[in-house]
């Protein structure tokens, strides 16, 4: 092996090392989550800035290991069956809409009303008369 040879290998690997990290760099924490919220939920008409709150709210309680991991699975277009992190993500968003309290209406706008908590705000029951009322059965 030469030196041209060898400086070349080594240039090479150092790209291979330098151009992924210099992606991540490039996208922010709440770029990242927001896009995956909505590549996650395309078939719903979700509201943008309810979104962008949602991830403000959301990053409060984050490590920056977390916000890290959210961008690194936006780059690689990992989506919630590949991940259970852009899974509980897009779950807790949806528990912070008021999807659910609108019986899963997807022709409706989905709003984020604030992040999810069940002491405060308990669950409502999906397969309660409420949503499949008995003359629908």
């Amino acid at each position: 092996m030469n030196r041209r040879f060898f400086l070349l290998l080594a240039g090479a690997g150092t790209a291979l090392v330098a151009i992924p990290g210099m992606g991540l760099m490039a996208v922010s924490y709440a770029e990242a989550a927001k896009r995956t919220i909505q590549r996650e939920l395309s078939y719903l008409k979700l509201d943008e800035p309810g979104i962008e709150r949602f991830v403000a709210d959301y990053s409060k309680n984050k490590s920056s290991n977390y916000q890290l991991k959210v961008r690194s699975l936006y780059l690689m277009h990992a989506s919630s069956e590949q991940s259970g992190v852009v899974n509980e993500m897009v779950q807790d968003y949806l528990l912070a809409t008021d999807f659910f309290r609108n019986k899963m209406d997807e022709q409706r706008t989905v709003q984020y009303v604030g992040l999810y908590d069940p002491y405060k705000t308990p669950c409502a029951n999906p397969f309660s008369f409420l949503y499949f009322p008995p003359h629908l059965s």
